[in-house]
């Protein structure tokens, strides 16, 4: 890396310039997991210190959209779980309903429900099913991981190396695969009750396994670049 250089982004692993000409290429300073995760009653009262990373601006910004994405819909799976912190993002829910991007983003998601399941079950008044769009949900996880694990190791991983994701809603629902990370390592989070993670290595092999708002979990298995 050349002397010019302020770090590496953790996001495409290229450097970060001190004086870019492209304002797109300028240090952004990220929080992992992101900062909009934590509710404003907690932000407002806790000290997090959460954890902030080097990227490039336009590294960073693709991915605001996904992340607000990931916001709105996982909070039906925190508010079956975990109603107090459920209360907390539902607050939050509200202030962001009257920015523009969020309305857009709210009809988007309506346009996804519906009355009948993929086998033909018309569901019962009040129930319905909505369709996610798991790449954007899974491109939020593995941009944590990611995050995480440059942590760990300062070492950039490319997306192409994730070989395994999972969503668990319960602990029983983890793969054997993964309860390695359970029985080998500590919790680690600045505030756990909306973030916690466990991280194991193994010959070149990286697993994390990350709870969200204390309600359901994903996993995820890295393997290092050769």
């Amino acid at each position: 890396m050349s002397k010019e250089s302020e770090s590496i982004c953790y996001l495409c692993g290229d450097p970060i310039e001190r004086s870019p000409k492209d304002n797109g290429m300028k240090l952004s300073m990220d929080h992992v997991p992101p900062k909009q995760f934590y509710p404003k009653g907690i932000r407002e009262n806790e000290d997090l210190n959460l954890r902030l990373l080097p990227s490039h601006k336009k590294c960073n910004e693709d991915y605001k959209l996904d992340e607000e994405y990931f916001y709105h819909c996982m909070y039906p799976a925190v508010e079956r779980s975990n109603p107090n912190m459920a209360k907390l993002m539902y607050e939050d829910l509200l202030r962001r309903s009257e920015k523009p991007q969020t309305q857009i983003l709210a009809r988007k998601l309506l346009q996804n429900i519906g009355f009948i399941t993929k086998g033909g079950i018309h569901l019962p008044a009040g129930i319905v099913e909505v369709a996610l769009d798991e790449y954007r949900i899974q491109r939020v996880v593995l941009k944590i991981a990611r995050g995480l694990l440059y942590e760990e190791t300062s070492e950039y991983m490319p997306l192409d190396n994730a070989k395994d994701i999972r969503l668990c809603v319960s602990e029983e629902e983890v793969p054997k695969l993964y309860q390695l990370v359970f029985k080998a390592s500590l919790i680690e989070g600045a505030y756990q009750k909306v973030f916690s993670y466990k991280y194991f290595e193994f010959d070149a092999n990286h697993l994390f396994c990350m709870l969200f708002w204390d309600s359901f979990m994903f996993c995820v298995f890295f393997e290092s670049p050769a």
